[in-house]
């Protein structure tokens, strides 16, 4: 579809929106779209410059606006709420939030622990629980185990909630939205809820499922009556996790799921490594360091030994300046900040 008509129609179904029943204090922000070639914004087709190279919120021209890939046709209410989605980064950003994970430090920090995963799939089918009402006995046993993970996974569960409380919120404004314009489309959502959150395969990268977890975690904490709506998730959680009866034991099928985050774990990981060799072996150079990484498509980046991947695109730093490189990337890197060199790689995954 036309950027200008996609635009008008996307504008007018923002119009019928209650924000603010979903999240007091939120409003539109305004939008762009784009595609390869055309940006349109406000009315009118403006220069497609390198800041419009993902979907997110940015600031333009001292304005902080939403923006949108138009890469194939996608039902309205589904691209709307998605959008929406990027406003509420925006809105995060307008209103001082400081929660953001450091997220290129997360790829080469975060480590997938077989128990730490297994716990998690316990809580996501906790979580899966609670939405079908408040349980007590389900919601304390959340936080039971959320608080043994804080302690013994401190690094991954801290940025887990930071995730959560970025991603999380974002997503939870994007499900509300949903359940406004389209009933059968927010019941779609929750199916995917479902099968993403009991499957050990899709909890990576793990920052993808936290989209999810976190916009369940505000739907089991506002049936606790424990939300609090200028606190967000972290900081509405985490005084409950503090505060709950440390886990001991174990749960039913403990054992069970810990083995297929196990499994998962390992075919992620030779999954990676079949990425890089692929693009090893096809050797085709776009880029020679020393460089500055600036940014990977975090949304579905990998790590696996000295390099990183990226979809979509890559943003580094020469003596010229920032760098926008389209397209999707295997880079082997000097260090955590330095780009040796930059292989394109053929993929179908998506971002």
């Amino acid at each position: 579809m036309e950027l200008k008509t996609l635009y008008e129609r996307i504008n007018a179904t923002i119009a019928k929106l209650d924000l603010g029943r979903i999240w007091p204090g939120f409003t539109p922000l305004r939008f762009a779209l784009f595609d390869d070639e055309n940006c349109f914004f406000a009315g009118r087709f403006i220069e497609k410059t390198d800041a419009f190279c993902a979907n997110t919120s940015i600031n333009y021209g001292g304005e902080q606006i939403a923006t949108w890939k138009v890469s194939e046709e996608t039902d309205t209410a589904v691209l709307t709420s998605k959008l929406v989605h990027e406003m509420f980064h925006g809105f995060q950003q307008l209103r001082g939030w400081d929660c953001w994970p450091n997220e290129l430090e997360a790829l080469w920090r975060y480590e997938y622990r077989a128990e730490n995963l297994g716990l998690k799939l316990r809580e996501n089918e906790l979580l899966l629980g609670l939405l079908g009402g408040h349980d007590e006995a389900a919601f304390r046993e959340l936080m039971s185990l959320r608080k043994l993970r804080l302690s013994k996974y401190p690094y991954e569960s801290d940025y887990e909630l930071k995730t959560e409380e970025i991603e999380g919120t974002a997503n939870f404004v994007e499900w509300q939205v949903l359940r406004q314009l389209d009933a059968k489309k927010a019941e779609a959502l929750e199916a995917d809820m479902r099968a993403m959150l009991t499957d050990p395969s899709r909890l990576f990268p793990i920052r993808i499922p936290c989209y999810y977890t976190g916009a369940l975690m505000i739907n089991a904490l506002i049936g606790a009556g424990a939300y609090d709506f200028d606190a967000a998730v972290r900081p509405a959680a985490l005084p409950l996790i503090e505060a709950a009866v440390p886990f001991e034991g174990s749960f039913p099928g403990m054992e069970a799921l810990t083995d297929r985050a196990a499994e998962a774990q390992k075919a992620f990981s030779a999954g990676s490594e079949a990425i890089v060799r692929s693009a090893l072996e096809r050797n085709e150079v776009v880029l020679e360091g020393p460089l500055e990484l600036v940014i990977v498509n975090i949304y579905n980046a990998r790590h696996f030994g000295e390099y990183l991947t990226s979809t979509f695109f890559l943003m580094y730093r020469d003596e010229g300046g920032q760098r926008m490189l389209p397209g999707n990337f295997v880079i082997k890197m000097r260090d955590e900040s330095t780009i040796e060199k930059v292989y394109r790689w053929e993929t179908d995954e998506g971002a």
